[in-house]
């Protein structure tokens, strides 16, 4: 939720940052251009010290407020883009959105035919775990809980090797995995 209210508050800070920038240098310089009834107000302007300092005041205060608004605007928006990937990763929805491609190439493109996990190295490994977020699979399969798993591993034989692949994982749950392999004797590698 903190991502999507950072990256609205970006759009509406860059959006009001902008349309100020736009009111102080074409809609101000123009209505001046074409406001007959304001020729008082503007030879007094240019003839009283106080009204002019008044004046140039209040424009460079409203210049300052808009260019922080274009500025902090965007960053406010990539930093709830950058939050909602690093908690989501590729799941997140703008990044879908932006990079379509990118989330079709997920881990299971190094399968084998057999239904192994490939490593870089060319090991293959029969067991494989995937920590996406908090959700947890075994073999393609999802686990519902920490028992499921710890169900699921105790049927493996302790010579096999699990490789845990951390796809974005939530820490916890990442070390969780680990505490649980350990537990049951098993050996595993790890992917980064």
């Amino acid at each position: 939720m903190i991502p999507w209210i950072l990256m609205i508050v970006g759009v509406i800070a860059t959006l009001l940052g902008v349309t100020g920038l736009g009111y102080l240098f074409i809609w101000l310089p123009v209505r001046g251009l074409f406001e007959i009834d304001s020729e008082k107000k503007l030879i007094q302007t240019k003839w009283d010290s106080d009204a002019q300092y008044d004046g140039d005041y209040k424009r460079k205060r409203s210049l300052t407020t808009f260019l922080i608004l274009c500025l902090s605007g965007p960053m406010m928006f990539l930093s709830g883009f950058y939050l909602g990937y690093a908690e989501q990763g590729e799941g997140f929805w703008l990044y879908q959105k932006l990079y379509p491609q990118a989330s079709a190439n997920q881990v299971w493109d190094e399968l084998n035919e057999e239904g192994q996990f490939v490593s870089e190295s060319g090991k293959a490994y029969t067991y494989y775990i995937v920590i996406s977020g908090k959700e947890i699979s075994l073999r393609g399969e999802t686990c519902t809980d920490h028992n499921e798993l710890k169900e699921k591993l105790s049927q493996i034989r302790k010579e096999n090797t699990v490789i845990v692949i951390d796809s974005f994982a939530v820490s916890s749950t990442y070390h969780s995995v680990e505490t649980i392999l350990n537990e049951l004797g098993l050996s595993y590698e790890e992917t980064r």
